[in-house]
């Protein structure tokens, strides 16, 4: 049967959504994180079919408009009759724990989300460090990081890190570099770590030791170098700030002579002691990461913050905590991940509870249970043009502009449909120029059943408003 006789009963989602550039028509299903570019004449046959109208007559008759229909379906913009996809919740099986090994560090920088400075009274001892690896391993956890604090203050970090690995864990690193003295540190690193992340602020001893201290450029550089020589190579964790936002090409000049895997730009948010450092980071700042990623040669070392799908119907529920990730601090207890640790998101204590049962504490189930689709926490979600692509976004960030960690931050949400959007265009192969000089009309949402622009769009002008507008 030709899908044109089966026009009436083809399935339109209701808040379907395009963009427009050029002669190209980016469409959106929120429902599905569906996305494709189509044609001013295929678009017109989706408006028609969206409205209830009559297909329509291009120059190709009915021959274009049954393949505008087969591409439509293909792409899941619509679908056949009875065929409406039911979307499942995510399963939330634990893949990563995040560790923090000790409380301890030898630096103090003014952001830090852990407020970390010396090690604890309590924190697990070697044994129950080991009997924590074993735990997450019989659960059938693939990742292990450890971080901190600084781990490598805990001088049995290596011990621990090689039983994990041992027991078939992929085990992951991230430090500050500092205490990476000597090649024999080096080495050992690189026998036992599948990945090192390392902390750097500024591609300029200026830079980064306004956040991290004197003299800790030298220490971090040669810690790095340290690194390249016995084969690893590092991400670098690079916080933007309003002071260093301008300063982005040094950061790539830094690792020119370095083999990085990547650097990582991390937004800075109010979480932890960057609550009080006085620092603001705001839209301003986002608009220049994100002229510099479009424009600039150097950019191609960088991935910045923000949701990064481009593939479509990479569907995202959530960010994943409490369920494909979880969080031990260093006294046992155990959080949906390392940014989200206030008490009354504490499943329980290690030393109290096994893992498995912690995993299952009313806490982290809740947390995994609710999704952009459906249950309580991410209702926020429930009407944005991005929802089956972004998940919600990180979640700490949010709550570090709302207090809430189940309500969205009106600026945060505005980033996240600004990068997906963008890096949806960048997949059809929009230079990062053109949307640099065209981003205000390439970046408008508009509702294919109607033509206006969708609701949510500018939800973050509400004046007097941090919260975005509960959804009925």
């Amino acid at each position: 049967m030709k899908l044109l006789e089966q026009w009436h009963d083809l399935i339109v989602p209701e808040d379907l959504v395009y963009f427009r550039y050029s002669e190209k028509r980016l469409v959106t299903n929120p429902e599905l994180a569906a996305w494709c570019v189509l044609t001013e004449p295929e678009l017109a046959v989706l408006e028609a079919l969206s409205r209830g109208w009559k297909p329509p007559s291009p120059g190709g008759g009915s021959a274009e408009v049954e393949r505008a229909l087969a591409k439509l379906v293909l792409k899941w913009i619509v679908y056949l009759p009875g065929h409406r996809p039911a979307v499942r919740p995510p399963k939330g099986n634990l893949t990563t724990v995040y560790y923090a090994i000790t409380d301890g560090c030898n630096l103090r920088c003014p952001y830090c989300y852990a407020s970390s400075e010396k090690c604890l009274p309590g924190e697990l001892s070697t044994e129950e460090s080991l009997d924590l690896v074993d735990q997450a391993a019989d659960m059938g956890v693939e990742q292990f990081i450890f971080t901190g604090g600084e781990p490598m203050l805990r001088k049995d970090l290596f011990q621990v890190a090689s039983h994990a690995r041992d027991r078939g864990l992929t085990v992951n690193m991230i430090t500050n570099g500092t205490l990476i003295r000597t090649a024999e540190i080096a080495r050992r690193i690189a026998e036992i770590f599948g990945t090192v992340t390392v902390s750097v602020d500024g591609g300029t001893a200026e830079l980064h030791e306004r956040t991290r201290g004197k003299g800790t450029f030298a220490r971090t550089g040669k810690g790095l170098g340290l690194l390249n020589d016995a084969g690893v190579a590092p991400v670098i964790n690079h916080v933007v700030t309003p002071e260093n936002v301008d300063a982005l090409e040094k950061i790539c000049e830094f690792v020119d002579d370095l083999k990085v895997r990547r650097v990582r730009l991390m937004y800075h948010s109010d979480l932890g002691r960057a609550a009080t450092d006085g620092y603001d980071f705001g839209w301003l700042d986002f608009q220049k990461i994100q002229n510099f990623f479009w424009t600039n040669p150097m950019a191609d070392k960088l991935l910045p913050d923000g949701p990064r799908s481009s593939k479509p119907c990479s569907i995202k529920g959530n960010c994943g905590m409490g369920g494909n990730e979880i969080y031990v601090n260093s006294l046992g207890d155990v959080y949906p991940c390392k940014l989200v640790t206030e008490q009354i998101h504490k499943a329980g204590n290690v030393r109290q509870r096994r893992l498995t049962e912690l995993f299952a504490s009313p806490v982290l189930a809740d947390m995994r249970g609710n999704n952009v689709f459906s249950g309580e926490n991410l209702k926020d979600c429930r009407r944005c043009y991005i929802r089956g692509a972004c998940g919600g976004g990180c979640r700490a960030y949010h709550m570090a502009e709302t207090g809430d960690v189940n309500r969205n931050g009106r600026h945060l949400c505005r980033m996240l449909r600004h990068s997906m959007i963008s890096n949806w265009w960048r997949a059809t192969g929009v230079s990062g120029r053109q949307l640099a000089e065209h981003q205000e009309e390439m970046l408008r949402p508009h509702l294919v059943r109607d033509d206006t622009v969708h609701p949510v769009y500018e939800d973050w002008k509400t004046s007097g408003r941090r919260l975005l507008p509960l959804v009925d």
